[in-house]
């Protein structure tokens, strides 16, 4: 690759545009809602598990029949069931949410990455400097025009 196509590279890498800020913006305030869905989803099954100890007890203290007993506990043991399901599928969102970079991040990270494009030398050290920041690259040709998108890590 020749030094026009690095220095157009170099310089839409550095540039965090609008809608990058955006999407990490974004991102950031879904990570942000995930986290408080799961609080209000474990009180709710907190609540849920509550219910369920003193369904027992009426139970045991002949509060209620054994019918009325076996029906309360399935809906009981369902909605639980259920909570403990949205829980963990939640909580998988919120380790993948926190793997996304913040903006303090990718700052960062460019300028460790100006620092390494400034020594580099050869395309394959500019390459190495490229890997460290940014995930990919996307590209759309249209004849001499060539439009980047950049992804970073």
């Amino acid at each position: 690759m020749d030094e026009e196509f690095f220095n157009a590279l170099y310089d839409r890498v550095i540039q965090l545009d609008s809608n990058i800020i955006r999407d990490i913006e974004m991102h950031n305030n879904g990570f942000v809602d995930t986290k408080a869905i799961i609080e209000m989803k474990e009180a709710e099954l907190h609540k849920e598990s509550r219910a369920f100890v003193k369904l027992h007890e009426s139970y045991e203290e002949d509060i209620i029949t054994k019918q009325v007993f076996l029906e309360r506990k399935a809906v009981r043991t369902r909605q639980i069931q259920q909570l403990e399901e949205e829980l963990q599928n939640l909580r998988k969102v919120v380790v993948d949410e926190s793997n996304y970079p913040t903006m303090e991040q990718i700052v960062k990270r460019i300028g460790q990455f100006r620092e390494l494009w400034s020594e580099a030398v050869t395309s394959e050290e500019k390459d190495r400097a490229l890997k460290k920041l940014v995930e990919r690259v996307v590209y759309n040709r249209e004849g001499n025009r060539v439009e980047l998108t950049v992804c970073y890590r």
